[in-house]
């Protein structure tokens, strides 16, 4: 499993490390920490999912909330394992007393940058705590931010996804539809399109629109018939027949 190559590689990482280096080995260490909780948490959560998927149970939110938490999380640790490489770069550099190496060609541009980069991992994580908490008003303003700013950035569809999400999760289900198909135009190849599909389909069960639900529950499986998703529309499907 991909965690366990990620374990592998920061565990050999950290026997490479410069012992002299004790401030910056510290903040190593907190890094590694966070990403180890992560996947401990992560590693619940998929079998969670699992045992869902076993048990016949996959229809109910629950399974469709258990697999969003784990491709977050994958990608939480996917930016803790980089946040660790530049750690452990900088610790190697110091070691080796090697100054800084600049991050750009013009003179104070790599103070520039990294103020830069600090800004918008401030504006994303405010508006993913803010979802978190509850305030979704206050989440959608942050990615809408964020995607102003930084249209180009490598979370720009993480912002999309979950302003599409804020709604859903408010309760707005119009304006979520809508949310969901600029993500799903924006980014067709995002893994959570099928997810995306699906919402659309039960935010219009929910708003008393059964018929274009069936729509999009069979668009769905009609692209992604492999998907988990693909297997709670065709339920979905069948719970909406029986109903007539």
């Amino acid at each position: 499993m991909r965690i366990k190559v990620i374990t592998i590689f920061l565990l050999a990482g950290i026997g490479s490390m410069s012992l002299g280096c004790v401030a910056k080995q510290s903040e190593v260490n907190t890094v590694y920490a966070r990403q180890t909780r992560l996947e401990a948490k992560m590693e619940r959560l998929s079998q969670q999912v699992q045992s869902i998927q076993r048990s016949g149970g996959g229809s109910g939110g629950n399974d469709i909330e258990l697999r969003e938490k784990v491709f977050q999380m994958e990608k939480q640790i996917n930016d803790l394992n980089q946040s660790y490489s530049r750690l452990e770069a900088k610790v190697n550099q110091g070691s080796l007393g090697l100054p800084d190496a600049p991050e750009s060609g013009s003179e104070g541009g790599s103070e520039l940058s990294s103020l830069d980069i600090k800004t918008e991992d401030f504006i994303f994580n405010k508006g993913y705590t803010d979802l978190s908490e509850g305030n979704y008003n206050g989440s959608r303003e942050q990615f809408k931010l964020f995607l102003s700013k930084y249209p180009d950035s490598a979370k720009a569809n993480d912002a999309a996804y979950w302003i599409a999400e804020s709604y859903y999760r408010q309760g707005e289900f119009e304006e979520a539809i809508l949310e969901y198909q600029k993500f799903i135009d924006a980014y067709p190849k995002d893994d959570r399109v099928p997810l995306s599909y699906l919402k659309q389909g039960l935010s219009l069960v929910e708003i008393g629109r059964e018929e274009e639900a069936k729509l999009f529950f069979q668009t769905l499986i009609d692209k992604y018939p492999q998907s988990e998703e693909a297997k709670t529309a065709k339920e979905k499907i069948r719970e909406l027949a029986v109903k007539r």
